[in-house]
């Protein structure tokens, strides 16, 4: 048997360096590993650093993605796999030295066709502890649970998917068309032909988060975006928390419309509610942030609205989005 780790790369030369020393650092694995990095044209030295590993040629292998997107570079990266197993690996995240034992030990006890870790969210600075402890809580997330579960669970989606490649190629590889919410879209279509998802936090991972609160805004109005894409798609599998933040923005809307109405009384309703939300979150957030919790404010408003904004934006541009088209199988 053998695993091909596969890591998407744009720009990243910040993380790539650490990201494939963790790789090639496994313990307990026997495993052969080769490594495929996916460049998306990077313009910042990530190339040459992956270059000036010596394993380069031989345990690592980089190929050019013309289309940049990561959902291109799994397709890519399936296309080329020599490994029976198929591991995403994120560049600014960094794999325990057993990630793929265990990923390995957590299919074979579970009978799961893929499994992942739990998203354990990590910031630098302030902000960045701040939206890392968002990131991980039920008050930034919903019921998430690879974002924080604390056992070994069944979930709807998986972080970091390592599956079978025959797995991926049976489900046709990535759906292109969505480069933002492709993962959610491939655990859909695993668990519609009854693959078992499982989330372990034996499997250790740390994500690093966004920096800014510009750049969070950015990801989460992506992600509530094209999450409109795998709705039309999987309606009936879309966990109710996804419709959370829409609402909310809605709610927001029809109040402050309604201040200039007779219903005027009633405008109040949802800020308030939603402030008091916010309130219990930095309460809870208090004893693991202390003074920073104080951030916390800014930061869920950010990645409520900015999600539910995108949701809403996704909703009438793509709302005729046809429903019968498949995802590309990619070619040996």
């Amino acid at each position: 048997m053998s695993i091909t780790a596969v890591v998407a790369t744009f720009n990243e030369v910040a993380h790539i360096g650490r990201c494939l020393d963790g790789l090639l650092s496994q313990h307990g694995l026997d495993e052969e590993l080769e490594i495929l990095v996916i460049d998306g044209m990077s313009t910042d030295g990530t190339a040459h650093v992956v270059r000036g590993f010596a394993e380069f040629g031989s345990k690592i292998r980089l190929l050019e993605n013309p289309y940049r997107l990561q959902v291109h570079a799994w397709n890519m990266a399936l296309r080329e796999a020599r490994g029976e197993y198929f591991a995403m690996i994120l560049a600014h995240a960094d794999y325990s030295p057993t990630y793929f034992a265990s990923c390995l030990d957590v299919m074979r006890r579970t009978g799961a066709g893929a499994v992942g870790g739990v998203q354990r969210s990590h910031g630098e600075g302030a902000l960045g502890r701040a939206i890392a402890w968002c990131m991980s809580s039920s008050f930034g997330v919903g019921n998430a649970r690879f974002r924080f579960a604390q056992q070994e669970e069944e979930s709807d989606t998986v972080f970091s998917i390592f599956t079978r490649c025959a797995t991926l190629r049976d489900v046709g590889g990535y759906d292109e068309r969505i480069p933002f919410d492709e993962d959610a879209d491939l655990n859909y279509r695993l668990r519609r032909i009854g693959v078992k998802l499982v989330v372990s936090p034996r499997i250790g991972v740390r994500y690093h988060v966004r920096h800014s609160l510009r750049a969070l805004a950015l990801q989460m109005f992506r992600y509530g975006y094209w999450r409109r894409f795998t709705q039309i798609k999987h309606g009936e599998r879309v966990p109710l928390r996804v419709y959370a933040p829409a609402v909310l923005v809605a709610g927001l809307v029809l109040s402050a419309a309604a201040a200039f109405t007779p219903l005027r009384a009633f405008a109040a309703i949802v800020p308030l509610l939603y402030a008091l939300f916010v309130a219990a979150a930095v309460v809870r957030a208090w004893k693991a942030l202390h003074a920073l919790a104080l951030l916390v404010p800014a930061v869920l408003v950010t990645m409520h609205l900015a999600y539910g904004i995108g949701w809403w934006n996704g909703l009438f541009r793509l709302g005729r989005w046809p429903r019968d088209r498949r995802a590309r199988i990619p070619a040996r």
